[in-house]
C-alpha cells in the first residue's frame, strides 16, 4: 500500500508500508509508533480520518525534530513519519497518496520530493 513518508531532513518521498504489518509500518519509521492526530490536521486535509504515525519514542532517542511532523502537531515530533488514515480501529493507507504529497510539497517550504 502507498503512502507519503516524510523525513527529518525535509525529504518526501511514496513508500511502500504494509498497515497489517505493524513491524512494516515500523521499519519505515525506524520503531516503535504511535498515531498522532490534531485539529489543525483535520483542517490542513480537509479530513478528520488523515493522521500521522510517528516514533514513540523519538524525542527520548534524540532524533532530530522533524519539522513538518513538527508544525501539523504545533509540537515537538522527532524522527521520520509517514501518513495514514483511522478507519474505526484500524490504520489504513491514505487515499490519495500523490494529492497529500502534492499538498504538502506545495505549503512547507524547503521540502523536496526524492
Amino acid at each position: 500500500m502507498k503512502t507519503v513518508k516524510v523525513t527529518t531532513d525535509n525529504k518526501i518521498s511514496i513508500i511502500d508500508v504494509d498497515f497489517d504489518d505493524f513491524r512494516s509500518i515500523q521499519q519505515a519509521i525506524g520503531g516503535h509508533f504511535e498515531t498522532v492526530h490534531t485539529q489543525l490536521m483535520t483542517d490542513y486535509f480537509k479530513d478528520p480520518s488523515v493522521i500521522m504515525l510517528v516514533d514513540e519514542e523519538g524525542l527520548i532517542k534524540e532524533l532530530p525534530l522533524n519539522p513538518v511532523g513538527s508544525a501539523l502537531y504545533q509540537g515537538r515530533i522527532a524522527g521520520d513519519l509517514i501518513f495514514a488514515q483511522a478507519q474505526g480501529e484500524d490504520i489504513i493507507a491514505p487515499d490519495n497518496p500523490e494529492a497529500l504529497k502534492d499538498k504538502l510539497l506545495h505549503t512547507f517550504i524547503g521540502l523536496s520530493e526524492v
